[in-house]
């Protein structure tokens, strides 16, 4: 009896394993706002989001929910990107495709007529088109002092064009995306992405270009008892060449540090992997046969 509950337990642990590798990316166009929102929101989050502040700018099919995130190179000449299931806000469609069928891919001829954005055009200082956004007003509990998400930034205008699409993750009005040398999330020669060159077939996804996930961290504004989430995504300068970014996970924080690349467990404590509980059990498997065999 025990020898088929151990056998149950490790032909269990090989099914998961077997699950979790082949979970693949899946994107469900939307543009109802509390459906985005909850997609948005890490289980237990700490967020209060105030009744009737929720608003999106997006047309249809240019935003969504995804599941799956987990790209791993297919020649190994790059990092594997895994961020949390979350929201994808775009600068065209969020219909992209698994592979990388165009070198200039964008969404609805003439542009989404979703129109500019104030706070993207001041921060990038060109003119922007094709807005994509979700904001909301919320509370936080006593003591919590920023708010927090993993985000993965991809374009089909890296590393071509010289002007880039912009986004911007601002919590109190204050942006909090950029790179760890200072750089805005447009910029295609930022050294944080990885190549995904036209018919490659690298990643399984659409963009020349793809940033691995990075932990962004926004201070709240200490003044204030109501605090704001305004995150945004656009086309710069013109109408084409798709961008878009995936945003999970996001929760109150007590981080220190600010910005994109903030580690959230600097010192994180090692749990047993799948394939060490696998092996595990068929050591003790092993014990167990051997003492069937001696009696």
């Amino acid at each position: 009896m025990k020898l088929k509950l151990l056998s149950s337990l490790v032909l269990g642990a090989i099914a998961m394993t077997a699950a979790t590798s082949v979970s693949a990316l899946s994107i469900t166009t939307t543009n109802n706002a509390q459906a985005l929102l909850d997609a948005l929101l890490a289980p237990n989050s700490g967020i209060n989001i105030v009744n009737g502040s929720l608003q999106y700018i997006g047309a249809a099919n240019q935003g969504g929910t995804y599941t799956g995130l987990n790209l791993t190179p297919s020649d190994g000449a790059g990092a594997t990107i895994i961020n949390p299931d979350g929201i994808l806000l775009t600068t065209g469609t969020a219909n992209l495709p698994t592979t990388n069928t165009s070198n200039t891919f964008h969404g609805p001829s003439g542009g989404t007529g979703t129109g500019s954005n104030a706070l993207l055009t001041s921060l990038s200082g060109f003119g922007t088109y094709d807005q994509n956004v979700l904001s909301f007003q919320f509370t936080v509990d006593s003591g919590v002092t920023a708010l927090a998400a993993n985000l993965v930034f991809g374009s089909d205008e890296y590393p071509t064009q010289s002007v880039t699409d912009i986004f911007g993750f601002f919590v109190d009005g204050i942006n909090y995306a950029a790179f760890a040398n200072g750089g805005l999330v447009q910029n295609a020669a930022q050294t944080d992405f990885q190549d995904n060159p036209f018919g490659s077939n690298r990643y399984p996804i659409e963009f020349n270009g793809i940033t691995t996930s990075h932990h962004v961290v926004g201070a709240l504004d200490s003044t204030l008892n109501v605090h704001t989430l305004y995150i945004a995504i656009a086309d710069t300068s013109d109408y084409i060449y798709e961008s878009g970014v995936f945003i999970g996970g996001l929760t109150t924080s007590q981080s220190q540090c600010t910005g994109l690349g903030c580690n959230p467990n600097p010192n994180p404590v090692p749990e047993p992997s799948m394939l060490a509980l696998l092996g595990l059990g068929l050591a003790g498997l092993g014990v167990m046969r051997r003492r069937k065999h001696q009696a």
